[in-house]
């Protein structure tokens, strides 16, 4: 654990962080925005395209589950998506009745995320040359925490 800061050091730190924090989620909600009008899908579109990055190829029901959307919306989700290039459907080879969702992370990082100014600046290897293995840990546990589900 780190040593204690005094008081109004932390405290500083602490707004810093957050204020940090508003920036770089602000600039990810713009970003989403002009990724998803120069691409011509929707938010949620994309919402869910992120989800299947994240969690990998999955059934449309379980995309539904992870999005909370409807069988029926994920279904015109997957439309627009595989339409764009960005996701396809392959049969489940363990029940042919079920479609598996899979995307296309390099027409991903083709399309979309060059208009992520911060995610390009994260994906250069050089941008985490200035920091240790000690801080490139604590990044990710705080980020890590950040993610977790509420209790």
């Amino acid at each position: 654990m780190p040593p204690k800061l005094n008081r109004p050091r932390r405290e500083e730190a602490v707004r810093d962080l957050k204020l940090n924090l508003r920036h770089f989620v602000v600039e990810l909600l713009v970003s989403s925005y002009e990724a998803t009008e120069a691409v011509g899908v929707n938010p949620t579109d994309f919402g869910s395209l992120c989800l299947l990055l994240l969690h990998g190829p999955a059934p449309a029901g379980r995309l539904a589950e992870l999005t909370g959307l409807t069988t029926g919306a994920v279904t015109g989700v997957i439309d627009r998506l595989e339409k764009g290039g960005f996701v396809r459907r392959e049969v489940d080879p363990t029940d042919r009745r079920k479609v598996i969702v899979v995307p296309d992370a390099g027409r991903v990082d083709r399309g979309l995320f060059p208009h992520f100014p911060s995610l390009k600046r994260a994906a250069a290897q050089q941008f985490y040359d200035d920091f240790s293995i000690a801080e490139l840990v604590l990044i990710s546990e705080f980020l890590s925490r950040l993610t977790q589900p509420a209790a």
